[in-house]
């Protein structure tokens, strides 16, 4: 009962806030696009016709064509595929390593969480770009150390909250008594 009641008050709040609805159907609309791009692209995005190069936008190709005559349409479409992959194994990659980082500063305390919290601010010192750039440099080209770089960036948002979150439950009753009881660090973290 009382979950449900949550999620009731946080749809109510949310039908409330306009931008938010709008937010989430443009996120919605994208994800969609990404997911259906082989149903809805009237052009297989790779495949052009040289006699139909740089054609402005008509009714045959509603944003043109590029310079091999591909649909520039279906081009986007399925680049929303791409875009998307790239920020889920991001966030994935942000997620995993700021939960990490986050529980080990905040249950252990002293030097680790001096050490992983300087480096979170090292990392957030540095302009996103300028960072992936820099990741990128060392790990050489391609999409997959893109990723891993876009990952990296968002890593100390990540590891600030979790680490936040650490420290005001490590103090709780049931922390004690699982220490008390001799529970590892490890399940007490889980």
């Amino acid at each position: 009962v009382q979950r449900t009641t949550q999620i009731a008050e946080v749809w109510r709040r949310l039908k409330r806030n306009r931008a938010a609805i709008i937010g989430g159907f443009v996120v919605l609309l994208f994800v969609l696009v990404a997911l259906l791009a082989p149903l809805i692209s009237p052009y297989h995005p790779n495949e052009g016709e040289l006699s139909k190069r740089l054609q402005p936008p008509s009714r045959e190709h509603l944003l043109g064509t590029d310079a091999l005559g591909r649909d520039m349409l279906s081009r986007v479409i399925f680049g929303a595929r791409v875009s998307l992959e790239i920020q889920v194994v991001a966030v994935l990659i942000a997620l995993v390593l700021g939960t990490i980082l986050g529980m080990l500063g905040g249950y252990y305390g002293g030097v680790a969480d001096h050490v992983i919290m300087r480096l979170m601010d090292i990392l957030l010192a540095f302009p996103g770009i300028f960072l992936a750039i820099s990741i990128i440099a060392v790990l050489g080209p391609g999409l997959l150390n893109l990723m891993l770089a876009a990952g990296i960036y968002s890593v100390p948002q990540f590891a600030r909250i979790v680490r936040g979150s650490i420290l005001t439950l490590k103090e709780k009753e049931f922390v004690e008594a699982a220490r008390a009881a001799g529970e590892s660090d490890l399940n007490i973290l889980f």
